[in-house]
């Protein structure tokens, strides 16, 4: 992303949100855009620190154990290649592209540097909005929107291909708002396309600014946004020139499908507003309200109410819907009072500078020294010990857990681990993810187990199905390990490596 300019467009291309910069806009070179300048680059030192945190995001582990694999055979798989539920089905490698990345990276120069790419791009993402909201004038609007966007998304960019997109979608609504030339998209699209499922989303942000800007100019085919779509529908036909093909672009169609699976999904869920991140979502609805009662164009209120119904509609989309709202109704928000002036404001500038550059500093220190990957929140000492017995990862062998616990399988044993289930809930077939959540949310569990025919079962030790194993004879609580149990089936053959 381009450093945070001080200073608004005095003109702006056709078609693009800015028109002219009113009495007391920020000025290059002046002392108020050195301070919008230093206040930018404090904000995006805080998104550095927020996407270079630690990595204990289970779908990670899932990614960079498929950039290895595609690394080491050549190519992208095409069927699955990691469990023994749906071993050999079609398979869909979305994010194939960041993937590579990932194993490049780590092999190259090691996980830390992962960890300051995930830190860079979120740091891109935090430069580019700063730009974004420029036309709302006032630097404290400018802060309270970024922060705003940034605070919800301490929860939400996750250290995966997802901060890709949430950085393509950045530059997407640069390229609206005529910060970017419009064949900016054909390329962006390719690499969105490659790199995440969210491009459906970024098409849907073109089309929704293009209906927006056809109802306010009273045309069917408005020139600035009608070329917008044409870019970013070639990039999406440029998309098709990967590794899977087509496939790629029907994606979001068979996410789609698979609603019923993913209804149980924590990420897609509705937003349940008991979180900080959420509660500010919610009050982004405010700014809505603001911009259209100061007469916001529908070339901003089509895709602000748009994308703020996706946050509602599931918590994923919640660090899109942001982005969005903050950014398409920045400039409705222009000439707000409690803006910050120049006078007096050069050493609060130096000072500030200098914050950003020492947090910049000990951040980078500390991603370089510090682990990059957290795995407390995994059985590994209980995996060990599964290890050890040829009770995971060994073929003959059912091994029952969840779902997490399938995502560090499957990064430290690779092609042999033989999972479960694993978090590609719009991967596996409808009675794997049935029968999962079955086990994860109690009930009438004899069946799954009799139908699944585990030998050994690594689960949550305060968990329903924990109880309910202690309780059936048939089965034999081995071994506890702080939060782990592992249970053996008496009648499975392997059932003397448990002891």
């Amino acid at each position: 992303m381009d450093e945070p300019a001080g200073a608004v467009l005095t003109a702006a291309p056709t078609g693009a949100v800015l028109t002219a910069a009113p009495t007391g806009a920020v000025v290059p070179g002046s002392a108020t855009g050195d301070l919008a300048r230093s206040i930018g680059w404090l904000l995006a030192t805080v998104g550095f620190m927020v996407g270079a945190r630690p990595i204990a995001d289970n779908s990670f582990l899932t990614h960079l154990a498929t950039g290895h694999l595609i690394l080491a055979r050549h190519g992208v798989p095409g069927v699955d290649p990691y469990s023994a539920t749906a071993a050999g089905e079609p398979w869909t490698v979305q994010s194939w592209l960041v993937s590579v990345v990932y194993a490049v990276l780590d092999e190259t120069l090691g996980p830390w540097s992962i960890r300051a790419f995930h830190g860079l791009l979120a740091a891109g993402i935090v430069l580019g909005l700063w730009r974004l909201v420029a036309p709302a004038r006032q630097l404290v609007t400018r802060v309270a929107l970024v922060t705003a966007a940034i605070v919800i998304g301490t929860s939400l960019w996750s250290p995966r291909p997802l901060l890709v997109g949430l950085a393509a979608l950045v530059l997407v609504l640069q390229v609206l708002q005529g910060l970017r030339p419009r064949w900016w998209l054909v390329p962006l699209f390719w690499v969105w396309i490659n790199s995440h499922g969210s491009f459906a989303l970024g098409l849907a942000l073109v089309g929704a600014v293009a209906i927006g800007a056809a109802v306010d100019q009273r045309r069917w085919w408005p020139r600035a946004e009608a070329g917008a779509c044409l870019a970013a529908g070639s990039g999406a036909l440029l998309g098709m020139i990967n590794p899977l093909g087509w496939r790629l672009l029907w994606f979001p169609v068979e996410l789609l499908r698979r609603g019923g699976s993913l209804r149980r999904v924590a990420e897609w869920r509705a937003p349940d507003f008991q979180s900080v991140p959420e509660q500010v979502y919610l009050l982004l609805l405010v700014v809505i309200v603001l911009a259209a009662a100061r007469r916001a164009c529908w070339r901003q209120l089509v895709p602000a109410l748009m994308f703020y119904a996706a946050g509602l509609m599931a918590v994923r989309n919640l660090g899109l819907g942001s982005l969005v709202v903050v950014a398409v109704l920045a400039p409705s928000l222009s000439g707000l009072r409690g803006g910050l002036e120049a006078e007096g404001s050069a050493s609060f500038t130096r000072v500030l500078g200098a914050l950003a550059a020492a947090a910049l500093a000990v951040s980078a220190v500390t991603v370089v020294a510090s682990p990059a990957l957290v795995l407390t929140s995994y059985p590994t000492a209980t995996v060990d010990w599964l290890a050890e017995r040829d009770l995971v990862a060994t073929e003959g062998v059912a091994l029952g857990h969840r779902e997490t616990i399938g995502n560090y399988l499957t990064w430290r044993f690779g092609t042999e681990a033989r999972v479960f289930m694993d978090d590609r809930f719009d991967f596996y077939p409808a009675d794997v993810v049935e029968d999962h959540n079955a086990l994860v949310l109690g009930g009438d569990m004899a069946p799954v187990l009799e139908r699944r025919r585990f030998d050994v079962v690594v689960w949550a030790a305060k968990s329903p199905l924990a109880r309910w194993l202690a309780r059936d004879p048939d089965w034999d609580v081995v071994r506890t390990d702080g939060d782990w149990i592992v249970v053996c089936r008496r009648s499975s053959p392997a059932y003397s490596r448990c002891r």
